[in-house]
Order: structure tokens, then sequence, then C-alpha cells
């Protein structure tokens, strides 16, 4: 990334009227042709709204958003410093409050500096001591228990019934968790989101039942990541641990619920792709790899915000600006793809799992859990999605690529014929994949 202090005629973000809406680059049936033309019209730096009137900055070029990643003195998290504190942007109803809030935020993933310094070591910590085998074999058991509820019906949504539940199970299971608790969180996270900032009771009620586990976890000296955290020297209080564990939880929920969900709308809706699997001659890792360069399942990263004044592709970004790096984008920007639709088998150098201090901790996690999930799914039932897959309706969630609801039937398993031989493998692939 080119980033240098402002000289000369650039263009700022309150000298453009017509930013379109950053939700369109992921509620699009075509995200792509969103990107391209905002690429297309204003180069590797593009204008947008988070909201309408609310600007920001998308980084649509690859070196400029490896350079924007990887520089956290000059692009932080700290919404703090966001320059439109002072305007008065953010309606009573708005959904930024707490993406732009007006304080440092406590958790890892919004931490800059010493403080991320400091927390990210315990998480590092956490998920390396997990057992992929038994990751692996939780995961599997899980799966089997959600199709056995929907398996006689004929029919099923695979994101509210599937996609959006296996994650969160595994988790709290790693997590240490008793079943009555992890499903309580899962309601009171459901709320939270629903109700916004304004859920100060559930929030209590949320925090009370996560420092009761840590405590527990400590007593007890558990192995899971609670454990981890609840010894881990690097925090400060239970508070701290708490807050970690639950974003742990949270975002990798959110992350794999959108990864399962991505590949089976291309299993289940791509001819060329499906057969090529089916036919043995692509993994079920070329598949999720394949989500990760197509259609990746975070498209935009959480905001970030300039510190200085510094000019990116002719844009002035200012002290206080919101910079919105967009993956998607950076992974078709047309310097590092090429013309063959194939050339992204067995390529993992997507921007997916981000990069610099804060990318992602465990995507060889991510990558079994999901794995599995989907190998489960297609092994035990003959699945056919509804309707024409150009009408699948996606999230209009800014941050999150996925589809709204993925309706599919399939004969009773009494109906099913029973395959030649496993469509999908769930053990390791083949060593060329350890990558």
């Amino acid at each position: 990334m080119t980033a240098s202090p402002p000289s000369g005629p650039t263009v700022r973000l309150d000298d453009v009227t017509d930013r379109t809406l950053l939700v369109e680059t992921t509620a699009a049936a075509d995200a792509n042709a969103v990107y391209e033309r905002l690429r297309e019209r204003w180069g590797s730096v593009a204008p947008v709204d988070l909201e309408p009137g609310v600007p920001a900055w998308l980084v649509l070029g690859h070196s400029a958003a490896v350079g924007v990643l990887r520089d956290d003195r000059t692009f932080i998290k700290d919404p703090s410093i966001w320059n439109g504190h002072g305007k008065d942007l953010l309606g009573p109803a708005s959904t930024l409050h707490l993406v732009l809030a007006k304080t440092p935020k406590p958790t890892l993933a919004d931490a800059d500096g010493p403080k991320h310094a400091r927390l990210r070591p315990p998480v590092d910590d956490a998920l390396e001591q997990i057992d992929e085998t038994r990751a692996g074999a939780i995961t599997r058991r899980l799966c089997g228990m959600l199709i056995d509820r929907f398996q006689d019906r004929g029919r099923a949504d695979l994101v509210a019934e599937y996609a959006a539940v296996v994650p969160f199970l595994v988790l709290s299971e790693l997590d240490g968790l008793e079943p009555t608790q992890a499903q309580r969180l899962q309601e009171i996270t459901r709320a939270i989101f629903e109700a916004g900032a304004d859920a100060r009771a559930l929030t209590d009620e949320l925090r009370e039942i996560v420092t009761g586990h840590i405590a527990f976890s400590r007593e007890r000296g558990t192995h899971d990541i609670a454990g981890v955290l609840s010894v881990h020297d690097n925090f400060e209080n239970d508070l701290e641990r708490a807050q970690t564990l639950t974003a742990i939880t949270a975002a990798a929920t959110e992350a794999l619920m959108a990864w399962i969900a991505q590949t089976l709308v291309l299993v289940l809706s791509d001819p060329r792709f499906s057969h090529r699997i089916s036919g043995g001659r692509l993994h079920i890792d070329d598949a999720l790899d394949e989500v990760l360069w197509r259609s990746t399942t975070n498209p935009n990263l959480m905001p970030r915000f300039a510190v200085r004044d510094v000019v990116i592709d002719d844009k002035l970004i200012q002290r206080g600006d919101t910079v919105v790096v967009a993956v998607h984008a950076a992974n078709h920007d047309p310097l590092v793809q090429s013309d063959d639709p194939w050339d992204t088998v067995g390529n993992r150098a997507y921007l997916s799992f981000g990069a610099g201090v804060h990318r992602c901790p465990a995507p060889r996690l991510g990558r079994v859990v999901s794995r599995i999930a989907v190998a489960e799914l297609l092994q035990r039932l003959q699945v056919t999605l509804v309707g024409d897959p150009d009408d699948v309706e996606w999230a209009t969630s800014p941050w999150m690529r996925f589809p709204a609801r993925l309706p599919v039937t399939f004969p009773p398993p009494r109906e099913q014929v029973p395959p030649p031989r496993p469509l999908f493998p769930t053990t390791a692939p083949p060593a060329h994949y350890q990558r």
C-alpha cells in the first residue's frame, strides 16, 4: 500500500454525495458486480455509506487492503476517535451504535497496541490446545443429532436448522459449557442482537453466566477453552476473561455459520463444482476454498479508524475517518486474479482470514468444523435446493455474506438409494491440502 501525507488535489469523504450503501455489496445476488462497479469508478479506495449519511472508505485493492491490515499504528480499532461523533450522524434507531461506540470497546477484536498484545496470547493458547480429532468427533456427533431432528420430515431450512446451530453447539462444548447453559447463552445473544444497545438486563445476565463459568472452570481445573482462559496471567480480572470467551464463541459461530451455509449453496447450485466433487476430482476442502475466493463469508471487515491524515490512491483519508477493508474485492483484484476459473483450486492466498495482528487465530479448527458439517449432511441426505439458485436471498448484513435461508427437500432416509461410495471424505485431506 502507498500511504502518504496529503499533497495536491485529493478526494475527501465529504466531497462525495452519491455514496453506495455498504450493504449492497453483501445483499446483492451478484456481489462481485457491485464491487467491480465501485472499482471502475474509484480505483482501489471508494467512498461508501455504512448507513445513509454515515460515510466510510472501502478499501478494494489487494495491496491497499494488506497495507491497512498490517499498519495497526495508522489504522486502529478504537471507534472513540471516529470523527462523526461530534456531528450526530447516528440516529436513535441506528444499528451502528456498538460498531461506532464513543468509548473503546473491551474485547480482543477491538483492542489496539499493548492491550491487544496482552489479550491475544491467551486466545492463541486456548485455541492451540484443542485436539482437532476430538473437535471433529464432537462436530460429527452434533451434526448427526441435528440431522436426526429433521431427516424424517423431508424438508429443512439448512441455515436456521443446521448451519446456524452446528458452530454454536461445537464451540459451546469446546468451551466446557453444559447444554442448558449453551442454550440460554444462545437465546440471550439472539435477544441482545435484536434489542440492540438497550438490552442492559440481558447483557448483565450474559456476563453473570460466563463469569460464573470461568470461575467454575478454574475451580475444576478444566482443559477446555474456558479452563485455559481462567488461569491465564495476561488477564487483569475475570471480566476480561468472560469478555474474551464470549467474543471467541460469537465470532467463530458467525463466521463458521456463513462458511458452512455458503459451501452448501455452492455444492447444491453449481453443477460444474458439485459434479467434480462427487466424481472424486475435487476434495471438500476445495469447495471450502472456492467459497472464500468466489464469495467470501466476511466480505467487509469491521471498521478501522485513521489516526492521522494519509492519502491512498488519491483519496484523502482524514484523521478519524472510518476505513473498511473489502476482503471480497481484494480477493478479486485483477492484479492477483487470473482468467482461469480453476486457478484457485488448492490456492489459499485469499485474505478471508485477515492479515496483521488481528488475523484469525484458528483457521485450521474452523476448517475442521466446516468440512465435517458439510460432508455429514450430504452423506446422510440426498438434498435438493428448492427454487432457482439465482433467487437465493442473501442476508442484509454489511459485514457477512450468507443466505438468509436455504430451503431444501430430500427423501426420508428409508427411501434414499445408498450411494455406491462416500461422496465426501470427512477425515483429513491428503498432505498437499495441509497448508
